[in-house]
């Protein structure tokens, strides 16, 4: 009896136990890396899309000339240089998705030796972009030497720009710039023959859309002008968001006749 109790009081090793040991001591196996997936083997559409999602941020950007550019372009342009195929696709992505600024702004590149960012560019990547902006009010009392709308610039290779962006930031006839500009109406003249020749040379443009700074009034002599200009060209006008001047009951009046103009004349032509 002695000898049996002592032996039943032995622990014995529990199964949980050798199978860890066993585990533990069983050599670790190789990391295993997934193996690389061709992005040309997607189908078109998906490649596509995903290089929106890479190139096309939200908000959209407005690009010039800038020394800050390499915080905010650069960066997404590394991609063009994967490949010569991955290039030509992305390209297209990224030029048509943002808006591009006809003339510099910066004073860096005000100087009269400095080519626009249009002019620089080569011309399939001007054919694909949808929109461009012409900012008006740097150089009022002495425009900058390389705002001139020529055949350098390029604008008849934008094929497919439908929408002109003119933002506003100073409208030089406002009593508050007396005896600070050259003449009442120069920047004003200035700033119509620009605009009537930039969309003079856009052949598929629709719209311009105008915006502005607090401080510039839309019944001013400025405004004026342009609104003018882009009636005579026969584009339809519309607001941007900064001053949201097409809410109200009479904008929108107006909007609805300058549009009802332009398909009557369609519709002649």
């Amino acid at each position: 009896m002695t000898n049996s109790l002592s032996l039943s009081a032995t622990p014995l090793p529990r199964f949980e136990q050798l199978h860890i040991s066993k585990a533990s001591a069983a050599p670790p196996r190789p990391p295993t890396h997934p193996r690389p997936f061709s992005f040309f083997l997607l189908p078109t559409e998906l490649r596509s899309r995903i290089l929106y999602f890479l190139l096309c941020p939200t908000p959209r950007l407005t690009i010039d000339l800038s020394p800050y550019n390499h915080l905010t372009s650069t960066t997404r342009l590394n991609c063009f240089l994967v490949s010569k195929r991955f290039g030509f696709e992305a390209y297209h992505a990224f030029y048509s998705s943002h808006t591009f600024r006809i003339f510099q702004i910066h004073g860096r590149f005000l100087s009269k030796r400095t080519s626009p960012l249009l002019a620089r560019l080569p011309v399939h990547y001007l054919s694909v972009m949808t929109s461009l902006e012409l900012r008006l009010g740097p150089g009022w009392s002495d425009p900058p030497k390389p705002w001139v709308v020529n055949e350098r610039l390029g604008l008849e290779h934008c094929k497919a720009v439908r929408t002109l962006k003119v933002f506003l930031e100073v409208d030089p006839t406002s009593p508050v710039f007396k005896g600070f500009r050259l003449d009442w109406g120069f920047y004003t003249n200035f700033c119509g023959t620009l605009l009537r020749q930039v969309i003079e040379r856009l052949s598929v443009l629709e719209t311009v859309e105008f915006d502005a700074y607090p401080s510039v009034e839309r019944d001013g002599a400025l405004m004026t002008r342009l609104l003018e200009e882009t009636k005579k060209g026969k584009k339809r006008v519309a607001w941007g968001r900064e001053r949201e001047w097409g809410d109200s009951l009479a904008d929108k009046l107006e909007m609805a006749r300058v549009k009802a103009q332009s398909v009557k004349g369609e519709a002649k032509g």
